[in-house]
């Protein structure tokens, strides 16, 4: 990778670079499993690039450090598979049919009842003070994890583990908000 170029020009020359043949590792690994599961491993892949610029720098081998995190997210995501289906129960084909068509039923009855703006304010309403202006600075003002990380002083991978907690917190909240 050449030297002496921005941050921002080096994560998008890994990412112009590598980021179809780590799409079609992970789709590899992951064969048989939806393509959103395989795009989540690729895009905490690039996460993980993103976090960890300045070592892949001086990296003697990018690629190798890029094939070995997306396997290593690709292992993460078979283990939170795993601990999901442990917790499943097998169903009957007809009484999957069934329950199908009520689960579309009640999706568009859910769909046509639901004002969707006003449950995302009620989401952001559960956030912290600090939590709803990292949100604010990274999902309205799409900061760079780096600028973030000047921002907050910390690290750029407190940065991502910060988004990832984030964006998990709003999908619980909207979750209880929704299901109870």
């Amino acid at each position: 990778m050449r030297v002496g170029i921005s941050n921002e020009a080096f994560f998008e020359e890994i990412f112009h670079v590598y980021f179809q043949r780590i799409f079609h590792y992970c789709k590899k690994l992951m064969k048989g499993l939806p393509i959103t599961l395989v795009e989540e491993c690729v895009q905490n892949t690039f996460l993980q690039v993103q976090a960890n610029l300045s070592k892949l720098r001086n990296h003697p081998n990018v690629a190798g450090w890029l094939y070995v995190t997306s396997r290593n997210q690709v292992n993460v995501m078979y283990r939170k598979l795993y601990r999901e289906q442990k917790h499943e129960v097998a169903l009957s084909d007809h009484l999957a049919n069934r329950l199908a068509a009520c689960s579309q039923e009640l999706y568009e009855v859910l769909l046509s009842t639901l004002d969707f703006k006003a449950m995302a304010h009620h989401v952001l309403q559960q956030l912290s003070p600090a939590e709803s202006e990292f949100y604010v600075d990274y999902f309205k003002r799409h900061l760079s994890v780096r600028a973030l990380s000047q921002k907050y002083n910390v690290s750029e991978t407190a940065v991502t583990t910060r988004i990832y907690r984030l964006r998990k917190k709003i999908r619980s909240t909207a979750r209880q908000t929704l299901f109870g």
